[in-house]
């Protein structure tokens, strides 16, 4: 135990020793500086930023790519053993060139996806042979990927400087193999946030793998905002998928946050090598196989598909030099709910009377208030798919009812769609008919009037999915213009469920592993499927009905989770006694099974206690879409500005930040507490401000809340050479360092007595157990992330040292 001791006293009198003896950076050949940052570059386009005390913040921005070709293979599965395959078209293969031979598609092999690696043997048209042959089997559409271009670094650069009304445009121009990417640095004289706007034009056509800005900082990693919205501060994972979300390095005046970025795929972070890489397109942020007879044939469209001359513009802002006194993050769900479930149902062989047990708890029950159990009783929504018509139908055997067909169950539907039900479309057929313009309209048109119906659920493999021919429009089977006539926007297809498997999370952010995961909970193709949205989802076979334990919902609630499901709720069972959704009863009627109305009960229990928020796909997709048109901006008193560009009224707008008083517009907004967060919601209409902070004044709105600061002319002058901005700086410095020096001694006391708590609470633990032995690589890890901490939160002035 004293040796330990004697180990963290040492690390801690290295890291002092460290930390004092740092030195400012060396700027770089031009600067541009405001009171938050010095913003510096040379002439082949290399950018570091530091604090005003020239401390490095951000060490480098680099560009990256990759782009290749994929090569589909023609047949749905091949054995162990196989060495050759053929593929839909002749590749650009040469004998010995390495291969890797994929399977992304289904149950999460997006993120565990079958691999197999040979070298090719021979090409013969578009049959490749290759060694070693296949370990292990692999199915379900094959292709290789082949990246045939690389970059790391710009064949020609150009920097640009402009001056805006209010600050300095600097403008990077960079050419590669394959294209010309501009990107601008918006530098605003009174503002912390560094405004960047990305424009790739393409002077060939490609296939885009990856794309992205590559940041490097100097300050560790201090808080992680997770894709569950959950703040990491302590014991970091090495990798992180963050979705959209983001990320904060360093702490104070010494730091650069990153949150809130819409406009680009999606962000990943490695924590040990400070490294933030900013994916302006990544082919695994947006699945899409054009299926071709079945679900295991098909032609894999993942990389965006770009033709020369045209264009993709990404943004996102990065704050540097400040650090909000609140930091407000946006929850997945509205109204202040921790975790979302959404049911969703296939419609496939169904039934009037195996609907009502399913939604009013029997088969006896035709009126919506008169439910004895079920969906309906427990006021639980569900995105329902429906056939508009089947021409086979026969009540009397396991068919497809359909609107069409029985006047009965439209009243049904309407019953559903007044109680909150999402009723939508699983196709027009059950089966393959051809779908005539006329027939089709009257659909589509019947489904937006009577049901508002956004959202479409392809069905089986029927060309005018979806996930077949339904976005071509050179088939018989084009449906886009339908879709997007009648308003449909929301669309479950197979690359819905390559996200994950509910046998191993019972959540679609699929933490259980690992949060580098990439697991989107939407996307929309930037070339290949047009205005619609996909939804990921998770299938749940009746006999995983298991999985939803009071431990899973427990999980799902705590770990902030989403799941979409798949089900097939209301399917007439193949044997007599029932399956586990419903049954049937000593008189022969159809009703629900006990034990999933328990299921039932237990989620609305939930709902009720405001944890888990009950909804539907076109509900859920409006609400994430309307807050990604939500722009938020810091404001120098601390305030957090938020003004909704979405054109629609956002009801329960919910937000959670580590915060012990939260006021917006002046007011206390409606609020709780959760796992250390204070979660709070709000109304915001279309257009409108939210002003978030601390204090009920600091929440007014102010019309010149971006223009707080008059600035002399010196501390903002054309971009010049290093020397000159060091000699224009010294005052400053000299004027801030007995303020710098208080500062200092004030955060560094009150940290070391943080960790001499932790130190005394250690010991009267260890004194009430036996377990001392077991706590002390718990404790010396803890006390090592608190000595960081303490250092970087706390990091000795430059005029002190």
């Amino acid at each position: 135990m004293i040796k330990k001791m004697l180990l963290v006293g040492c690390c801690i009198a290295l890291l002092l020793l460290f930390t004092m003896q740092e030195a400012p950076a060396k700027l770089k050949e031009h600067v541009i500086r405001n009171p938050w940052y010095i913003f510096s570059w040379d002439d082949d386009g290399n950018i570091m930023i530091t604090d005003p005390e020239q401390y490095e913040i951000l060490s480098n921005i680099e560009y990256v790519a990759e782009y290749g070709e994929i090569y589909n293979a023609l047949q749905p599965a091949y054995p162990k053993g196989s060495a050759s395959i053929v593929f839909d078209q002749s590749p650009s293969m040469r004998e010995g060139s390495t291969i890797e031979i994929r399977s992304e598609s289904y149950a999460g092999r997006l993120n565990k996806p079958l691999v197999h690696q040979a070298k090719v043997t021979k090409v013969v048209g578009n049959e490749v042979h290759f060694a070693p042959p296949l370990a292990l089997p692999i199915d379900r559409n094959v292709f290789v990927k082949q990246e045939q271009t690389r970059v790391q670094d710009w064949t020609q650069k150009q920097v640009q400087t402009s001056k805006t009304d209010t600050g300095w445009t600097v403008t990077m121009i960079g050419k590669t193999p394959v294209s010309v990417v501009t990107t601008q640095y918006h530098l605003d004289q009174n503002s912390p946030m560094i405004g960047v706007i990305v424009n790739t034009s393409y002077q060939k056509d490609v296939k885009v793998f990856r794309e992205a800005l590559d940041l490097t900082f100097k300050p560790q990693v201090s808080e992680v905002y997770r894709k569950n919205r959950i703040v990491d501060t302590w014991w970091l994972q090495s990798a992180y998928w963050l979705d959209r979300e983001g990320v904060r390095f360093g702490s104070g005046n010494r730091c650069a946050f990153l949150y809130h970025t819409p406009e680009v795929s999606s962000l990943e972070l490695y924590t040990d090598k400070k490294e933030l890489l900013i994916n302006l397109d990544h082919m695994n942020d947006h699945h899409y196989v054009q299926q071709t007879e079945d679900n295991r044939v098909g032609k894999v469209r993942h990389p965006s598909e770009y033709r020369a001359t045209q264009k993709r513009t990404n943004s996102f802002s990065l704050v540097v030099g400040y650090q909000p006194k609140v930091m407000p993050r946006f929850m997945t769900q509205p109204d202040g709910y921790l975790a979302t479930h959404v049911w969703t149902e296939h419609a496939d062989e169904q039934s009037l009377e195996t609907n009502r047990a399913i939604y009013f708890g029997s088969e006896k029950i035709t009126d919506v208030s008169k439910a004895v159990g079920g969906f309906v009783k427990y006021g639980i929504p569900v995105t329902k798919s429906v056939f508009y018509s089947n021409p086979y139908y026969k009540p009397d055997e396991r068919s497809s009812i359909a609107i069409k067909q029985r006047p009965d169950f439209l009243s049904f539907l309407d019953q559903l769609h007044a109680n909150g039900n999402e009723i939508v479309l699983h196709t027009l057929y059950p089966f393959e008919f051809r779908h005539y313009q006329p027939t089709t309209e009257e659909a589509m048109s019947f489904m937006q009037n009577r049901f508002n119906s956004v959202t479409w659920i392809d069905h089986g493999y029927l060309k005018s999915s979806f996930a077949f021919n339904g976005l071509d429009i050179k088939t018989p089977n084009y449906m886009a213009n339908m879709w997007e006539k009648y308003d449909t926007r929301y669309f479950w297809h197979y690359s819905s469920e390559d996200t994950g498997n509910i046998n191993t999370s019972f959540d679609l952010y699929q933490n259980r592993r690992n949060d580098a995961q990439r697991t989107p909970l939407y996307w929309s193709h930037p070339t290949v499927t047009g205005p619609f949205y996909t939804w990921a989802a998770l299938v749940v076979p009746e006999d995983t009905l298991d999985q939803y334990t009071g431990k899973h919902l427990y999980d799902l609630v705590r770990n902030r989770g989403v799941l979409i499901n798949h089900t097939y709720l209301a399917r007439i069972p193949t044997e007599k006694r029932g399956g586990h959704f419903i049954g049937q009863d000593a008189k022969g009627d159809w009703v629900i099974q006990p034990s999933f109305d328990k299921v039932l009960q237990r989620m609305a229990a939930l709902r009720d206690r405001g944890d888990l928020y009950l909804t539907t796909v076109g509900n859920i997709m409006d609400y994430w879409l309307d807050l990604s048109h939500v722009q938020m901006a810091y404001a120098p008193n601390g305030a957090v500005y938020l003004k909704n560009e979405s054109g629609h009224p956002i009801k329960g707008l919910s937000m959670a930040a580590r915060s012990k008083e939260v006021y917006v517009n002046g007011k206390k907004p409606l609020q709780r507490e959760a796992n250390g967060d204070l979660v709070f919601w709000f109304d915001l209409a279309p257009g409108e401000y939210a002003v978030i902070a601390d204090t009920p004044e600091a929440s007014l709105y102010q019309a010149d809340w971006n223009r707080p600061i008059t600035l002399q002319s010196k501390e903002w002058e054309q971009p010049q050479k290093q020397l000159l901005q060091l000699q224009n700086f010294t005052n400053l410095l000299l004027s801030q360092s007995r303020q710098s020096l208080f500062t200092w001694l004030n955060d560094f006391i009150n940290q070391v007595f943080f960790l001499l708590l932790k130190i005394v609470h250690f010991f009267f633990y260890c004194s009430l157990c036996d377990q001392s032995d077991d706590l002390h690589d718990l404790f010396l890890s803890d006390a090592m992330g608190s000595i960081r901490c303490l250092f970087l939160n706390c990091r000795v002035p430059p005029q002190i040292v």
